[in-house]
């Protein structure tokens, strides 16, 4: 008996074209038969605004600006320019590691995860997918898994008996090295790397990207020896794709760092040198602002269609709440899945309450594609049209649907799933999101609702030094009413 076997012309490749610019249309963002956004007053005393904040960004002087003392736009005035010998320094490193092992695991959490899975999901393919290749199928690349982005036992668990028997080397990306998820999941790792090879073999395959001169991760990066790059000062978390804390496993994983962050430079110039009727960055900005605070919007949906695209709305859902989500101000991202969520969500997308706007992600070329089959079948009519034609159909139904419901709509349409493209997409997106939380009056580059929660888990997980706060924090649970409690 034959097993599966898929049709000559069936699936079909294209070639990708190099540096295309994506598009941005935004021709449904306002009240469907209302006014388009562009002619409000609001909008207009917010473009004058941005143009002043753009300006402010690149000055960087401003209180606004800074993480205590450090003015954290290095992301905007230093990262999209990496000098061609930084890159080579990280590509070789890159390179050195990954003819060395069949497995690759990156440890961190946050900004330190989600751009690094984004990029590699767009431009190489979902994991869930790649990991499952063959090595020449993947073309030598190593199987990629992330730890520390969560303490779930069973995750952690999995990940290492999955790596159990293979070579295996990978990166930890920690600015201090105290964040307690990475921490966990590098105590693990080092043990079992130690236990695994002789002392100068493990050392070579740990990767470590940390402050330059600071922190427990680099003191043991200084008494082990391993091979480091540094987290910009003056880059945050989120922000920090286009740094040495993505650029290392990106390089690992195959994705073209230097055509990254060409993507990223591109993007950058347009930002700085486009008018603002033409500036993706500074009207996106204004657009969320004036959705937000004049409109009464509270959740943004970052919809795609495109299934490798999922980690991107992933790293938008991030960037934005941890941006604006201060002073009780800000809009929440929810990614979406379509068609996938299109019943399961779309209901209340389509009726529930007008407190949403969307951006979509959609794509032009997906680089492969589908013949449909559909002759003798429910859709003949689309015999011989290709499964790419057939999803866009439906997203752009969906964006019109919402539109048509209340729903304003901006998109981008990224021209291909490229190392530049999604270079292109990520600093257009961080310069969109760091103008949006100016606007809002907002520190966009700080985070201290994160610390409350952290230190709450501290004193929980009995830190050396909270015992105090464990005391308070146990008295004031012994006055919670135990009738509550069944």
């Amino acid at each position: 008996m034959s097993g599966f076997e898929v049709p000559v012309g069936l699936i079909k490749k294209s070639n990708l074209t190099p540096h295309l610019p994506l598009k941005f249309d935004y021709r449904r963002f306002g009240q469907y038969g209302g006014p388009h956004i562009t002619e409000l007053r609001e909008f207009q005393a917010a473009a004058n605004q941005v143009v002043d904040l753009q300006a402010r960004l690149l000055e960087g002087k401003a209180a606004s600006l800074k993480d205590k003392e450090t003015v954290m736009t290095g992301w905007k005035t230093e990262r999209p320019f990496t000098s061609a010998a930084e890159l080579g320094a990280i590509q070789n490193a890159a390179e050195k590691l990954s003819a060395e092992i069949d497995d690759f695991w990156s440890i961190g959490i946050g900004g330190s995860f989600l751009g690094i899975k984004a990029t590699i999901e767009a431009v190489r393919g979902s994991l869930e997918f790649f990991n499952l290749l063959f090595p020449e199928q993947r073309g030598g690349t190593p199987r990629i898994f992330f730890l520390g982005s969560n303490m779930d036992p069973a995750y952690t668990a999995r990940v290492l008996e999955i790596m159990a028997g293979q070579r295996v080397g990978g990166n930890v990306i920690s600015k201090s090295g105290d964040t307690v998820e990475p921490a966990i999941a590098f105590a693990l790792i080092q043990k079992i790397m130690e236990n695994s090879y002789p002392p100068q073999e493990a050392v070579k395959r740990i990767v470590a990207i940390t402050d330059k001169a600071k922190g427990s991760l680099r003191k043991l990066v200084n008494e082990k020896g391993y091979v480091s790059f540094v987290v910009p000062e003056n880059v945050g978390g989120r922000f920090s794709v286009t740094s040495p804390v993505g650029l290392f496993a990106l390089a690992v994983a195959g994705v073209d760092i230097k055509e990254f962050i060409a993507g990223a430079k591109w993007a950058e110039e347009q930002v700085r040198n486009q008018p603002f009727e033409k500036n993706i960055s500074m009207l996106r900005a204004v657009m969320r602002y004036v959705a937000h605070k004049y409109w009464g919007k509270k959740i943004e949906l970052a919809s795609t269609g495109v299934f490798d695209l999922r980690s991107t709305t992933a790293w938008m859902e991030q960037l934005g709440p941890e941006s604006e989500g201060k002073n009780g101000e800000g809009l929440w991202i929810a990614p979406e899945y379509y068609t996938e969520k299109a019943h399961a969500n779309g209901q209340m997308i389509q009726q529930g309450e007008r407190i949403f706007i969307e951006t979509i992600l959609m794509l032009e070329n997906p680089g492969v594609d589908v013949v449909i089959p559909g002759k003798g079948t429910p859709v003949e009519y689309l015999d011989g049209k290709s499964l790419h034609f057939a999803n866009s159909a439906f997203i752009e139904g969906l964006r019109d649907a919402h539109h048509e419901g209340g729903i304003p709509t901006m998109s981008y349409s990224l021209p291909q799933l490229d190392a530049f493209s999604l270079g292109m997409f990520f600093q257009y997106e961080m310069n969109a999101i760091a103008l949006s939380g100016l606007l809002l009056g907002q520190n966009p580059f700080i985070q201290p609702g994160v610390q409350q929660y952290k230190e709450v888990a501290n004193i929980r997980s009995g830190k050396p030094g909270t015992e105090e706060k464990a005391r308070a924090m146990q008295a004031a649970e012994s006055k919670l009413d135990p009738k509550f409690l069944i």
